[in-house]
């Protein structure tokens, strides 16, 4: 079994065992680190990860990734054709408790990939009969495995959608109850639920990183420790919070891969004029993600009340079943013993007593299987609920929330870009007024008669002619040099600035082209598909509660029945 690096959160030891992955050092230049390890390790199979390429801004905001970065990233996949000519089809599932090198706990998931990708393909040890034929591979990831993909693919694809994986920020790290049923199976769900939608997006789903994780081949390991990582975005440390404290109200004043502080501290700085959100499509995508998840915290707290019942429900007639039981057992026992019947009876009367009292013993132990029974189907349902239904809302939820710092960092981009534009005019506008004043600077040298016939003294005209000769002498070492040096840099400047307006317009607009016609209606599709099936599977349970119980109660009504017309 493949190993990853000692950060799985499902040991006892979570925060010591990330530390290995997700708590090293990260910044642009590791990037070419990871590829010579990508290339050392696979130099055919795996493509070379882009470089971030994003420019400072020239009011020093974090948020002056360039466009020239984001499209450099998207080299990294492979031909787009092959999203639409092959596929990967992968799932989750048999979470089975192991113990890593030095003995420590955790849990493990299998990934089951059926694919006709010859990228996989050439990754795995397992190989297709015919050409173009699909193969099916099976390999196991621990809870760190996916952290680390979450993490590589959040910090070199900002401007894309990276679904949410469930947190490690859980309570149940503190009860020590990691191992739990329900614990495994709620995170095995939400998994399941990142590796789909990766599966479904036309760029993440043709990334090497990909490919090799859901791969078997043993680079993995290998990849995972020689590539060092750290989370310099916020998106998981929110995730981590609304997975701790459940649903949040707010989403708004989310940033994505930006330093929060100094992003805050920029917004807050910034005219409210700049604050306000323009585009119409933007504006729609926003109020439809508000509501979705406004109904979803309806919903989810809705259902929280009626699982809560139907959890008590099922102890209840869990109980009630076990008193029935003891009553047939006690009846049972006065049978045996004769504590039935009356000794002044004779014997044929006491043969019919003994029969009607085990009569009355297998109808309690009828009506004690029907309970048994009916609680058993309200501890399946609340199961259901809990471990399935429940989950896929608040994975919904974070998913929301992930589009929504994606669009709050569009619209941080947008911000800086109205910010540069406002610096730019003013550098024209002082430009502007140095070159109405360097403009006289051609003008003839000053003359000691004076203009107009205005009486003036002495004095007077003398500080005339002292100004007018600093301000117009051909010599350039009095005053004119100063000037040139301001005009020059004023120059350099405007320049820079036009410069960088340019590659901000061209990245707000290549981000919100992607938001509006990319990432939201590939999120809305899958959302979609993944709310209805829910739906469905809910229903299919509630139909299998309530159809088993009107089958079970509808044998111990004719069971009950028979011996009712009996005593007639």
């Amino acid at each position: 079994m493949t190993k990853g690096p000692s950060n799985d959160s499902d040991r006892a030891s979570d925060d010591k065992g990330d530390a290995d992955v997700n708590g090293r050092d990260h910044s642009d230049n590791d990037h070419p680190n990871q590829d010579a390890s990508i290339k050392s390790l696979h130099s055919n199979n795996l493509e070379s990860a882009a470089d971030d390429k994003g420019n400072i801004d020239l009011l020093g905001s974090p948020a002056a990734a360039t466009s020239g970065g984001y499209e450099s990233e998207l080299g990294s996949t492979d031909e787009p054709n092959l999203f639409y000519s092959h596929t990967i089809d992968s799932s989750v599932t048999s979470p089975i408790r192991d113990l890593d090198s030095a003995s420590k706990p955790f849990i493990s998931y299998q990934i089951t990939t059926t694919t006709n990708h010859p990228s996989v393909i050439k990754l795995s040890s397992i190989k297709p009969t015919e050409p173009n034929s699909a193969v099916t591979i099976k390999v196991r990831r621990r809870y760190g495995d996916f952290r680390f993909l979450h993490d590589c693919l959040s910090n070199d694809y900002p401007q894309i959608l990276v679904p949410p994986l469930p947190s490690k920020l859980n309570f149940k790290y503190l009860t020590g109850d990691t191992f739990s049923t329900a614990f495994v199976h709620k995170r095995l769900h939400s998994l399941d639920r990142f590796v789909k939608y990766i599966t479904n997006h036309s760029i993440l789903s043709q990334l090497s990183i990909f490919h090799l994780f859901v791969s078997d081949s043993p680079d993995w390991s290998t990849f995972t420790k020689n590539l060092k990582i750290s989370k310099n975005n916020t998106s998981s440390i929110q995730e981590e919070n609304i997975e701790s404290s459940g649903f949040t109200s707010s989403v708004v004043n989310k940033v994505v891969n930006e330093d929060l502080l100094t992003e805050t501290v920029m917004n807050f700085l910034t005219p409210a004029k700049h604050k306000r959100e323009t585009n119409k499509d933007i504006l729609e995508i926003s109020d439809k993600l508000k509501k979705l998840y406004e109904n979803l915290l309806k919903l989810d707290k809705i259902f929280t009340k009626l699982n809560k019942k139907n959890h008590d429900l099922s102890q209840d007639y869990e109980q009630f079943a076990n008193q029935i039981s003891k009553l047939s057992i006690i009846q049972s026992k006065g049978q045996e013993t004769g504590l039935g019947t009356n000794s002044d009876e004779v014997n044929g009367d006491a043969t019919e007593s003994s029969k009607d009292q085990q009569q009355f013993t297998d109808n309690f132990k009828v009506f004690a299987q029907s309970l048994s029974y009916f609680s058993n189907n309200w501890a399946s349902l609340h199961k259901y609920i809990d471990e399935s239904f429940l989950v896929s809302l608040k994975d919904c939820s974070k998913y929301i929330i992930s589009l929504t710092n994606l669009i709050e960092l569009q619209h941080n981009k947008k911000i800086d870009l109205q910010v540069l534009q406002d610096y730019l005019n003013k550098s024209r506008g002082e430009l502007a007024s140095f070159g109405g004043r360097h403009a006289t600077g051609n003008a003839p040298p000053p003359s000691g008669v004076l203009n107009g016939n205005k009486p003036s003294g002495i004095v007077n005209n003398t500080t005339q002619l002292i100004k007018d000769t600093i301000s117009t002498s051909a010599t350039p070492h009095i005053a004119s040099s100063n000037t040139d040096g301001k005009l020059e840099k004023l120059q350099n400047k405007i320049e820079q600035l036009e410069n960088e307006i340019k590659l901000q317009t061209d990245l707000v607009q290549s981000l919100t082209n992607k938001i509006i016609n990319e990432e939201y209606p590939n999120w809305d599709k899958f959302n979609k598909n993944e709310l209805k099936q829910n739906m469905v599977g809910l229903c299919n349970e509630e139909i299998k509660f309530y159809k088993g119980l009107v089958d079970n109660w509808s044998d111990v009504e004719v069971k009950l029945m028979s011996r009712l017309e009996e005593l007639k």
